[in-house]
């Protein structure tokens, strides 16, 4: 026996955060039943002494338990059939369970009124998603930055060496000590004489020798990775107490270490590394800005517990990263000039973001029919494995039992439209 839906009146009232707040009114005719439901529900659950659990006559347990208890019990029976009949009716999948406000008494003669609060999907309606326009940039690689990263990559296969005798030279790794006027000492400095970071510094100190001092003037640039000397001009006395120099591959061992034939060959597959990953810079600039283009023009409010969701991870996983670097989130507000609730407005802003963003290319996803097929679920775990040197069959099994396949399957259609709306909106730069 269910509730009378010619007893119910109610009216929807919209809220932030994708939330409806559904006020109901049931009519008094109602309470007679809604008793009855309650006894039938609380005489299995009490036990009243003299009496077996679940054969207690009414009397008795409305005696034993009060009328408050009963009313109670057939107001929250009431409430929950009115939301079954009202999510059937109106065709609603909440996304979590409802929020309820309900009287404690139902009073005889009286209708009942209440309401309760249920988080929806949002509806929306895309804005424009192509035809913007978005320029990306060219990308070009010179020959100064092959040869920088030619340069980065043998010296990562170089030996390095302690320098006993002679003197600092261009390429040499310094253990310096620095000592103040009022022979206090700062921290010492690990320095690699590369013609980039300090060139000052490392004109004062080519041809020290370990263990020598001199006293200079020195001005810490903007910028300075040490921020208490940044864009301070102080007179230290420098003591160069350890040097190490790179003692570097031959060609052919070289070659041999980096899988190649010849230099030339070397150098091509340098520059097409370099090439992709300006190639996916660029390409990841311009998407972030057809997303921003997109956002603007798409009304959407995010489900409020999707948005306190993510929003307690990213300041959590943000004070994490400060403490590895430590820094606490108070000398990150300092630095910044902002305050507390400044920062947590930023968070929340940018949760709402991410998962508007998400909702935007799943519903481009639906719109232009972008799916993944199994085919292509099984391509991307034999690309997984053999990236990471294992078995296929491991891999897909520890992912089945992960319950990892719809993510997997979630980020190739998230790639799928990314590749889609660059297609639809950039415009090559000349």
């Amino acid at each position: 026996m269910t509730i009378n839906e010619t007893n119910i009146k109610y009216d929807v009232e919209k809220l932030e955060g994708s939330r409806v707040k559904v006020n109901v009114e049931i009519n008094q005719s109602e309470r007679k039943k809604s008793l009855e439901k309650a006894y039938k529900s609380l005489v299995k659950r009490i036990q009243v002494p003299g009496f077996r659990k679940g054969y207690t006559p009414r009397p008795i347990l409305e005696r034993y338990l009060g009328n408050e208890t009963f009313e109670s019990e057939a107001i929250k029976i009431v409430a929950r059939e009115t939301l079954e009949w009202f999510l059937n009716k109106e065709n609603v999948t909440p996304l979590r369970d409802p929020y309820f406000d309900i009287p404690d008494s139902w009073k005889e003669d009286e209708n009942l009124k209440f309401s309760f609060v249920l988080e929806v999907p949002p509806e929306f309606k895309l804005g424009s998603y192509k035809g913007l326009n978005i320029r990306k940039e060219k990308v070009e690689v010179t020959e100064e930055e092959i040869n920088r990263v030619i340069e980065q990559i043998e010296l990562q296969l170089s030996k390095l060496n302690p320098v006993e005798e002679g003197q600092v030279e261009k390429g040499d790794v310094v253990y310096l000590e620095r000592i103040k006027e009022d022979s206090s000492q700062l921290p010492p400095m690990w320095f690699t004489l590369n013609g980039k970071v300090f060139p000052e510094l490392e004109d004062k100190i080519l041809g020290m020798k370990p263990g020598e001092e001199k006293e200079f003037e020195i001005t810490f640039h903007e910028g300075f990775y040490e921020k208490d000397l940044s864009g301070q001009t102080l007179k230290l006395k420098w003591r160069v107490n350890k040097i190490w120099r790179y003692e570097r591959l031959d060609q052919e061992t070289f070659l041999q270490k980096v899988g190649v034939q010849s230099f030339e060959e070397f150098r091509e597959k340098v520059r097409e590394s370099i090439k992709e990953e300006r190639e996916r810079r660029s390409e990841d600039k311009a998407f972030s800005e057809i997303m921003s283009k997109i956002l603007e023009n798409t009304e959407l409010d995010p489900p409020l517990s999707y948005v306190q969701y993510l929003a307690e991870n990213i300041f959590r996983e943000f004070v994490n990263d400060l403490a590895k670097r430590g820094m606490s989130l108070d000398d990150y507000l300092n630095e910044k000039g902002i305050t507390k609730d400044e920062f947590i407005r930023n968070v929340i802003e940018d949760a709402k973001n991410r998962i508007r963003m998400e909702m935007i290319l799943e519903k481009i996803a639906e719109v232009e029919n972008i799916s993944v097929s199994d085919q292509e679920i099984e391509d991307s775990i034999r690309e997984i494995a053999d990236s990471e040197g294992r078995d296929y069959e491991e891999i897909k099994k520890e992912i089945e039992k992960g319950d990892l396949i719809n993510t997997l399957r979630r980020n190739l259609i998230r790639e799928k439209v990314k590749k889609f709306l660059l297609e639809q909106n950039l415009i090559e730069e000349e």
